[in-house]
């Protein structure tokens, strides 16, 4: 009897003990988690400036989704792959070589005494077309006004501007300069350089300066008023002859376009006499 009441409280007593130990570890393990939550809450914690105050580092931008220089022109870019912190990168101007100059050689580019290839720059842009795509488009111009057409486009682009299309008008070369153009306004396609005459005259255009721009020739067309009425080449820009009809893209002294262009120095083809090319703008180099 009284051995069996020995080995019950021994069992007790290691059962005692074995609770205990159990509890301290338990006790310890979640002092020591705690104890390293604090030191990494220390760690994450900003390290103060010579002034006392917290500094936070700089949230990272976002990085550019695609390389416009890569893009092909007419390409469509999706929302997703835009980034709009920072815009200017999708507005590039670069020297004519490689595969530019192959495309322009004997075409739109060809030698003469007036304008070399080193006075003209090759730029890519984005624009909005008629669907209100973000696209790519592609200019040549004169390299002294690179940077300022890369400002126009960025702020027509800001102010969601529609430019239907804009290749270079070799992409509609009939191997003549001045048919070339007439296939480029019949794509309504808004081009600048093409090494040409003036449209019905002889001496050489801002076009072939790299100085001049034509921006959706469908909606505003080329117009001569030598017979006493409005006269046309492009059977596509019968409806906006009149200028008052209010239908879109239609240039006029209260559209963006006409700001935007104005307010960099160019005149406007709208603004002549006779004729009159709304289309058109140019700017003079000083």
């Amino acid at each position: 009897m009284f051995r069996g009441n020995w080995v019950n409280r021994s069992i007790k007593r290691v059962i005692l003990i074995l609770v205990v130990l159990s509890v301290g570890g338990i006790i310890y393990y979640l002092y020591d988690q705690a104890q390293e939550q604090d030191q990494a809450q220390v760690s994450s914690e900003p390290e103060a400036t010579s002034t006392g105050e917290a500094e936070i580092e700089a949230p990272v931008e976002d990085e550019v989704s695609f390389d416009i220089k890569m893009c092909e022109s007419g390409t469509i870019i999706t929302e997703e792959q835009l980034n709009r912190k920072d815009i200017a990168v999708y507005f590039q101007s670069d020297p004519i070589e490689g595969e530019v100059l192959e495309r322009i050689s004997g075409r739109s580019y060809v030698d003469n005494p007036n304008i070399s290839l080193a006075d003209l720059r090759y730029l890519k842009v984005l624009h909005y077309n008629f669907e209100h795509q973000t696209q790519v488009g592609e200019l040549i111009v004169n390299a002294a006004l690179a940077d300022e057409y890369k400002d126009i486009f960025r702020e027509l682009f800001e102010a969601e501007y529609e430019i239907n299309s804009m290749h270079l008008i070799d992409d509609y070369w009939t191997g003549d300069a001045a048919e070339s153009d007439t296939a480029s306004i019949e794509a309504n396609n808004t081009s600048a350089f093409c090494y040409r005459v003036i449209t019905g005259g002889e001496s050489l255009s801002n076009h072939a300066y790299g100085c001049a721009i034509d921006i959706n020739p469908q909606q505003n067309p080329y117009l001569s008023y030598f017979t006493g009425v409005p006269v046309w080449s492009h059977p596509n820009a019968d409806q906006y002859i009149d200028r008052t009809t209010g239908y879109g893209h239609v240039i006029t002294h209260e559209d963006v376009c006409y700001q935007i262009f104005t307010a960099h120095g160019f005149t406007w083809g709208g603004d002549w006499s006779n004729p009159k090319d709304y289309q058109h703008f140019e700017k003079t180099l000083e």
